[in-house]
């Protein structure tokens, strides 16, 4: 397998992951807004649930450093790819692409 081609598969691979990262992390501060909305809702005490909050809590704050591990992957691969001398594979450009757009390009 040449290089673009390996090197596409770890940038779509990077974004899926990226994606994936990002949606749990909106999904756990939903789930907290949902539980805090429960609660008033049920009229209970804020500290009725206190722990599973800080649960819910403590998984954001981890999700939230995997989000910033993710975005830092983005820098160090991007200098991998300048070291082997690839061009058009991005890995840390603002705009992502679809899965399957990412095109070969040859090396330098």
């Amino acid at each position: 397998m040449d290089k673009a081609r390996v090197a596409s598969a770890v940038a779509e691979d990077l974004f899926a992951t990226e994606t994936a990262v990002e949606d749990a992390l909106a999904r756990a501060v939903l789930l907290m807004r949902r539980m805090m909305d429960a609660r008033r809702a049920l009229g209970l005490s804020p500290a009725v649930g206190d722990p599973a909050l800080r649960r819910v809590s403590a998984a954001v704050t981890a999700l939230g450093e995997a989000q910033r591990e993710i975005v830092r992957t983005h820098d160090e691969l991007e200098r991998v790819r300048q070291d082997v001398g690839l061009r058009g594979i991005g890995f840390g450009a603002l705009l992502k692409p679809q899965a399957g757009a990412v095109e070969d390009q040859p090396a330098d």
